[in-house]
């Protein structure tokens, strides 16, 4: 009789135990679910209140022999919520010269109308002192990224939240140089023989680019590299884009070419 009560009661002792267990475990799991989801509130969160990577978008600037290509993504979204496709803002002071932006898009607009009035009143300015010569002066691509640092720079302390890049050719000794810069909030000048990025997917497209980028490439050459390694780089982001544009800066011109992405 002893024994079988004493087995009932641990029997009965196992299945409270076990209850118990099954109870701490589904718990556990309701935690845990909190828990990533108070995370990915947190991430969402973050991304809305960061105004460089509000509006999503990239740009991708590469230098070949005697060539440049300027890539840009066409992404326009508020945080995760696509709002419209359409390509990224460029200026083109002129035809051997880009400057392309990410960033907030008031600031966007802002810093570029700033610029452009800027570059308007230097270049009527030359054109008063050259007027005597049949000269028609233009802005180099060194001076364009020293007026846009030290526009960026006067507005440090309540700054444009933009990041742009300046891709385009300087003549020296009857060729083109191919020039690169990309700059910070504050006017920070980052020049590269190579290639430069800004912009919410630029650690990925520093990696691509890095991995496909090689010196002496010709203008052909170069679409494909800098084509290949853009597109490679925005399927890595979500922020990114739904389309680019490919600019081609040559002696010739600017050639505009689109490249297919997924949309995604």
């Amino acid at each position: 009789m002893l024994c079988e009560l004493s087995r009932l009661l641990n029997g009965q002792n196992m299945l409270m135990i076990t209850r118990r267990c099954l109870n701490r475990i589904r718990q556990f799991q309701r935690l845990s679910v909190l828990l990533i989801t108070l995370c990915i509130a947190m991430v969402m969160a973050q991304q809305q209140q960061d105004p460089m990577a509000l509006n999503g978008g990239c740009c991708l600037a590469m230098a070949g022999e005697n060539c440049v290509a300027l890539a840009v993504d066409k992404r326009f979204g508020s945080g995760p919520q696509m709002v419209n496709i359409s390509p990224r803002h460029a200026f083109i002071p002129h035809s051997s010269l880009m400057v392309a932006f990410t960033g907030f898009h008031a600031d966007i607009q802002s810093l570029s109308l700033e610029l452009q009035l800027q570059v308007k009143s230097k270049i009527t300015r030359g054109s008063l002192i050259r007027r005597n010569q049949k000269i028609t002066p233009r802005i180099s691509p060194t001076a364009m990224a020293c007026l846009t640092s030290h526009t960026l720079y006067g507005k440090r302390n309540s700054p444009y939240y933009v990041e742009p890049v300046i891709a385009g050719l300087i003549e020296s000794d009857g060729t083109d140089q191919p020039f690169l810069c990309a700059l910070d909030v504050i006017g920070a000048q980052a020049r590269s023989n190579e290639f430069v990025s800004v912009g919410v997917a630029s650690k990925s497209m520093y990696g691509t680019a890095e991995a496909l980028w090689r010196p002496g490439l010709s203008p052909k050459e170069l679409v494909q590299v800098c084509g290949k390694a853009f597109l490679s780089a925005l399927e890595r982001d979500c922020l990114s884009g739904y389309g680019a544009v490919l600019y081609l800066i040559t002696k010739d011109g600017i050639e505009q070419i689109e490249l297919a992405c997924r949309n995604d």
